[in-house]
């Protein structure tokens, strides 16, 4: 029978997972606000120069808030926050050019798909195989944000193209996050992606928007200001630094799960701040996306269970 103190001990250990998870979905809807602010913000400042500044601006404060921590950070300590931040800054980027190519919702569920790439990534990379109602719970998300974001009888286009790739670098960028996290300093492996982040989006802000397009446009707004100042606080420097902190103490298939509920706070604030209009479909993807997450976290917890009594 196993003593009173390990299972005790293992229950904490479950309230610590579960407690991370909630911090992940704080961090989603953080996400989901900055979505129809950004939207706004777009008619003031062109895509890659404003996730420059954003990202710029980011790695100025936490410099300023985190210096006494990273001073010392050489090369060895840092380049894994450089993998992932490539990862990361890469999804961004090939998200916002192929949105200018396809419609937002077509955008939002393609994204989403990056739940189909996690698993074999981690397969892959991690050798281990999610758990059989992770994935069921994935393909429930899935089908939810298909019914959301109304992408039936999908012809692809270049944007639709484009939104795949990103969807394939965050896949990559949640896998490689859970593995460098155990071999890493979170600071830095935060610092890497940031300064990383910011030059390539220096790169693209100036060879692509300015050289190539030359569609590069930068107006101060107070909306501007605004967003800046939301999504560089919140959904960059404390969303990062608690996607990276607590990552860790979940799966990445879960993890998925979890990020993919950006598409329905998206979808609530843009009702309050956009006026767009929820339908019937968005509202029951939504629900469906919901239960999906729910049926995974209860299931998570009959399987804890089930655990304990076999070891008992």
């Amino acid at each position: 029978m196993k003593p009173d103190s390990d299972i005790l001990k293992s229950e904490k250990n479950l309230f610590i997972n579960y407690k991370a998870e909630f911090i992940l979905l704080l961090v989603t809807l953080a996400w989901g606000l900055s979505f129809p602010l950004i939207k706004l913000t777009l008619a003031d400042v062109s895509p890659v120069l404003f996730n420059f500044i954003r990202f710029a601006v980011t790695l100025l404060l936490f410099i300023i808030f985190f210096y006494k921590k990273i001073k010392h950070v050489k090369y060895i300590d840092l380049k894994y926050g450089l993998i992932l931040g490539v990862f990361m800054i890469l999804g961004f980027v090939f998200q916002t050019i192929g949105l200018q190519y396809t419609t937002a919702s077509k955008s939002a569920f393609i994204t989403g798909t990056n739940l189909i790439f996690i698993p074999f990534i981690q397969f892959v990379i991690l050798k281990s195989k999610p758990k059989y109602f992770n994935l069921i719970s994935a393909l429930i998300v899935l089908t939810g944000l298909f019914i959301l974001s109304e992408s039936f009888e999908i012809i692809p286009n270049a944007g639709d193209i484009l939104t795949v790739i990103c969807a394939f670098f965050f896949a990559v960028h949640i896998v490689l996050l859970d593995k460098y996290s155990a071999k890493s300093d979170v600071n830095f492996l935060i610092f890497g992606q940031f300064l990383i982040s910011t030059v390539i989006c220096l790169f693209f802000a100036f060879f692509y928007e300015h050289l190539i397009l030359d569609e590069m446009k930068f107006s101060v707004t107070p909306i501007l200001l605004i967003t800046l100042f939301f999504t560089v606080i919140f959904s960059t420097l404390i969303g990062i630094v608690f996607m990276t902190k607590f990552q860790r103490l979940t799966t990445p298939l879960k993890a998925g799960i979890i990020y993919n509920m950006e598409s329905i706070f998206a979808l609530i604030f843009a009702y309050f701040i956009l006026n767009e209009i929820m339908n019937s479909n968005q509202i029951i993807g939504a629900i469906i996306m919901l239960i999906g997450l729910i049926f995974s976290e209860i299931f998570g917890i009959i399987n804890f269970k089930n655990l304990i009594g076999k070891k008992n």
